[in-house]
């Protein structure tokens, strides 16, 4: 499984970086921040813990789930973004304000739908298909913290003065680049703790993201 899920990690990272190169007005930042995923799950309570898979299914059959959902997620999040570059008017702070927000409100609304789609489509049949699942459901609450974090801070953005407004919404998204980032890549401890060839080459075949 440890090349498709590499596909899924970078398809998500290059999403939503995307997304906060848009939402960080004109001259978005790209440098980058050093805040941890561990740091925003201390300071958030609303995120889920993870709970058991249902039944199991057949391999093939929870590839296409998994895919769709995904693919769903990240159209979601591609179309938050893509708003983002369209409501925002040169000059007008409040309006960036509130696009930012709504993209970071719309990456966790939809990463929550996300997560009650992986805990309810069952786990695959393999070796521990549902702790699988539960470390996925894991990853993604990773996400979801770190998107609500980001909205309760773009939301508490001063407006008063529009150029310090866009220096703190850069620092703000490319602290979030970082927890998306720092998120992708620990798909990797699935990859190797899940090592199904018959999961890889399933996913491999439904995905096409």
């Amino acid at each position: 499984m440890r090349k498709t899920l590499s596909i899924v990690a970078v398809a998500a990272a290059i999403t939503l970086l995307g997304a906060c190169g848009a939402s960080g007005g004109s001259d978005a930042s790209d440098t980058k921040a050093t805040t941890t995923v561990a740091e925003k799950e201390a300071a958030t309570t609303t995120t889920t813990e993870a709970e058991p898979a249902g039944d199991t299914v057949e391999v093939a059959e929870w590839a296409d789930s998994f895919c769709g959902t995904f693919s769903t997620w990240l159209s979601e999040i591609e179309d938050a973004s893509n708003r983002v570059g369209t409501d925002i008017t040169p000059g007008d702070v409040e309006g960036a304000k509130t696009a930012i927000a709504d993209l970071f409100g719309t990456a966790s609304t939809a990463t929550q739908t996300l997560i009650g789609d992986l805990e309810s489509a069952g786990a695959p049949d393999i070796e521990d298909g549902d702790q699988l699942v539960a470390d996925l459901v894991e990853k993604f609450e990773a996400f979801d913290a770190a998107a609500q974090d980001a909205k309760a801070d773009s939301e508490a953005l001063s407006t008063d003065d529009a150029t310090a407004f866009q220096a703190d919404a850069e620092e703000l998204t490319t602290r979030f680049q970082d927890e998306v980032n720092t998120v992708a890549d620990s798909f990797g401890e699935i990859d190797t703790k899940y090592p199904s060839q018959e999961l890889n080459d399933e996913l491999t075949s439904a995905c096409d993201f």
